[in-house]
């Protein structure tokens, strides 16, 4: 079985699943013991609604203090539609260059609202 960080580091600079993946794909993928969240990529209000919807009916434990491996969702202005896995002070999320890995300074810079996840 491949390791949380092998498979991390291994995925970090490379397309994600070109063919309908998205971010929580590669939450589910990093932390299999994560729900399974169905998104929508068809407009970016349908893939908010359905987001927002599938992490108040999924039992994550919101946390104050992250730790590798835990979910982190982000959005802006009390609007989350994106989500990655924390690692080593920053998070691993799929972007559309590709799989990238940012400090945790740059995404709170990027997105105003961030909250992290246990599983």
């Amino acid at each position: 079985m491949i390791q949380f960080e092998e498979k991390a580091n291994d995925l970090i600079g490379k397309p994600y699943k070109a063919y309908g993946a998205n971010c929580w794909d590669l939450v589910t993928d990093l932390v299999p013991e994560a729900p399974y969240i169905k998104a929508s990529a068809d407009s970016l209000k349908r893939s908010v609604e359905t987001f927002k919807k599938e992490l108040d009916i999924n039992d994550l434990e919101e946390v104050q203090m992250l730790y590798n491996k835990d979910i982190v969702v982000m959005g802006r202005d009390d609007v989350y539609f994106h989500a990655g896995v924390y690692y080593n002070g920053g998070v691993i999320h799929a972007s559309t260059d590709g799989v990238v890995y940012e400090p945790i300074g740059t995404i709170h810079r990027h997105y105003n609202c961030v909250k992290g996840f246990r599983v």
